[in-house]
């Protein structure tokens, strides 16, 4: 068997796709790959015969990238590491034997990328080869298949007769002026493929300044056409012509841009002439984007048109309708969680010592830091495992705002998408712990012991983690927390955590200020900025920068660094039990190096301090824990001074 003189016979591949159930008579290459290779792998054929149907389904496996110049073909799967087959991995003998094969093939869509691949990774020399794949992309009937084929295929001849040079350039015009008469003869029952067939023509081909104007005059004709019946063709049309007009118009195209904003009022209206009741839930997704519209022409034309007065009552609008939705909406409860044991740990954990600070030690560490990494797998397996990934979901404030969007993917390791997930795990396991442990055990704690605020100041002067010169602000702030007022407490403290992490990374000698360009000033970055950093996983461990990232500045979440700063922050979210897991935090963070310290020197005397807070024999205590009172391993180490 030889594959470059044995006779190919052209029934091999033409009666299997004869007899195929395709829909269409130009396909994307990869639907003809399935019969091809099924063909291949039937029994009663000879070797060279299964070789050709085999080197065919290769070669028609992958994905047409026709924007990527450089890798053209791309897996048509790909995952844990591995993907499907592409041309790059077809020997040089088979790409030979795909040269031979293409001039037989009379199918267009085949015979395309048969020859496509051929030059690709074969002789580029061969010009007959190209233009055989050119001729074979253009093809591709402006109809119904441009969706599923024809864009793709007409792109890719373009890129491949570019790359001609002079003797490519009137295959240039023959399909310039192709796309251009189709556009001209468009309809609005075309629906979007007007829109497609504009776009390509302007980004590739080549059209003469009178010509452009009457593309842009049918654009616009059709547009106002569509208006009423089809509002979303219609701004994708005012688009396209805008982009036509390439800045040579500026009153024409923001007489577009009005109107374009103005199909987004329409729908918003027509929504809630349909269902007021549920329209309301869509109408704020058209005014938000008449508004966006809106803002981005010229002030001097919106005062003009009197856009500015329009653009306030659709603020005002907007307002109403989220409000709306947002009594619209449903609460989803889950079955209710027993919290029976967690109450008696964490009551029985805090009852009983003779110390004060014992106490209160005990409190402080009454759970470990999350981990990082098991919140991260968790999440990502979730991501998996749920349809919600594929929409898109808004995040609003109490009082109507939207303050994060989470778009839908299609992707399972999507980054947005699983830091989403982790911080809803954060936020729920915060008011667990805030509503199962820390309430329950602050209310003995309190009970039992007496903590004023110049003890609680006392101890925060001693905290290395608290600066110095802030003693006595943490020290008010962690004395409000324990006297039930989690809101003035947190609106102290956590400021002064920001300021906590930046002093704590000074002593590190990192880079904490960034400067404006412009004038050279120099400002703090902000804890977001800070939290970024390698060294504060270092410093304060993983888990403990994950919680401040997902409780204090992540949008979507509880923001409350964010609400303090702007001054946002409701009665509501002041007494949450977010609020009072965050001030818990700050004590934990506080206390933390002083217990260390602590049990460094109870351990000298031969004993250690549990962590619960009772003292055992050093001994005892290692056979049971390793690694101190950081059973996790997640904790960091706060630098003292020095």
């Amino acid at each position: 068997m030889d594959p470059l003189t044995d006779v190919i016979v052209p029934s091999w591949w033409g009666d299997v796709l004869a007899g195929a159930d395709l829909r269409d008579s130009y396909q994307a290459a990869e639907s003809l790959s399935v019969h091809l290779e099924r063909a291949a792998n039937s029994d009663g054929l000879g070797d060279f015969q299964k070789l050709v149907l085999q080197v065919l389904a290769m070669a028609t496996s992958a994905m047409l990238n026709a924007e990527d110049w450089l890798e053209p073909f791309t897996p048509a799967m790909q995952f844990d590491g591995k993907r499907t087959i592409v041309p790059a991995d077809l020997e040089a003998d088979h790409v030979a034997l795909l040269a031979r094969i293409a001039p037989l093939i009379t199918r267009d869509d085949l015979r395309a990328r048969v020859a496509d691949v051929a030059w690709v990774y074969g002789d580029r020399s061969n010009v007959e080869m190209l233009d055989l794949a050119i001729d074979a992309y253009r093809a591709a009937p402006l109809s119904d298949v441009w969706f599923g084929a024809g864009r793709a295929a007409w792109l890719r001849a373009f890129a491949l007769a570019k790359r001609r040079g002079i003797a490519g350039r009137p295959v240039v015009e023959d399909m310039s002026r192709r796309l251009q008469t189709r556009v001209l003869a468009g309809a609005v029952s075309d629906q979007f493929g007007t829109v497609a067939f504009a776009e390509l023509l302007r980004q590739n081909g080549h059209v003469g300044a009178a010509d452009r104007a009457s593309l842009c005059e049918t654009l616009f004709k059709l547009a106002a056409d569509a208006r009423t019946s089809h509002p979303r063709l219609s701004r994708q049309l005012e688009r396209e012509a805008v982009a036509w007009l390439g800045g040579s118009d500026p009153a024409t195209a923001n007489g577009a841009v009005e109107r374009i904003a103005k199909t987004y009022i329409a729908e918003a209206d027509a929504r809630i002439r349909t269902d007021a009741t549920v329209g309301a839930l869509v109408e704020g997704q058209f005014l938000e984007k008449a508004i966006a519209v809106l803002r981005t022409l010229p002030r001097s034309y919106r005062v003009e048109r009197g856009l500015e007065e329009l653009t306030d009552q659709l603020r005002a609008r907007l307002h109403g309708s989220r409000e709306s939705a947002m009594e619209q909406m449903m609460r989803i409860e889950s079955d209710p969680v027993d919290l029976t044991d967690a109450v008696s740990y964490a009551r029985s954990s805090v009852s009983g010592h003779a110390e004060r600070f014992a106490a209160l030690a005990a409190f402080a560490t009454l759970a470990p830091s999350m981990n990082a990494d098991t919140t991260r797998e968790s999440a990502t397996n979730l991501v998996k495992g749920s349809i919600r990934r594929l929409f898109e979901s808004s995040t609003f404030s109490s009082d109507a705002r939207k303050v994060a969007v989470r778009p839908g993917s299609l992707g399972e390791e999507d980054e947005t998408l699983i830091w989403a997930e982790m911080v809803r795990t954060v936020s729920f396991h915060a008011q667990f712990l805030a509503k199962g442990m820390i309430q329950p055990a602050l209310e003995v704690l309190t009970v039992e012991h007496r903590y004023s605020r110049d003890y609680m100041i006392s101890v925060c002067i001693e905290s290395p983690l608290v600066p110095e010169g802030h003693g006595g602000l943490w020290g008010a702030g962690l004395a409000l927390g324990l006297s039930g007022a989690y809101g003035p407490a947190v609106s102290i403290l956590v400021p002064q955590l920001e300021h906590a992490v930046r002093t704590a990374l000074k002593r590190l000698r990192v880079h904490t200020l960034f400067v404006d360009e412009l004038n050279g000033v120099e400002s703090e970055k902000s804890l977001n900025a800070l939290l970024e950093t390698e060294e504060a996983a270092d410093i304060f461990g993983a888990g403990m920068v994950m919680e401040m990232k997902a409780l204090l500045v992540i949008q979507g979440g509880p923001n409350l660094r964010n609400d303090i700063a702007h001054g946002l922050l409701d009665d509501n979210s002041a007494w949450s039990y977010t609020a009072l897991y965050v001030w818990w935090f700050c004590l934990r963070l506080a206390l933390w190096p002083l217990i260390r310290m602590s049990d460094q020197h109870a351990a000298q005397e031969g004993e250690v301090r549990t962590a619960s807070g009772e003292r055992v024999s050093a001994g005892e205590y290692a056979d049971d824990v390793s690694g101190g009172n950081d059973p996790d391993g997640d904790e960091g180490t706060v630098p003292r001074d020095g």
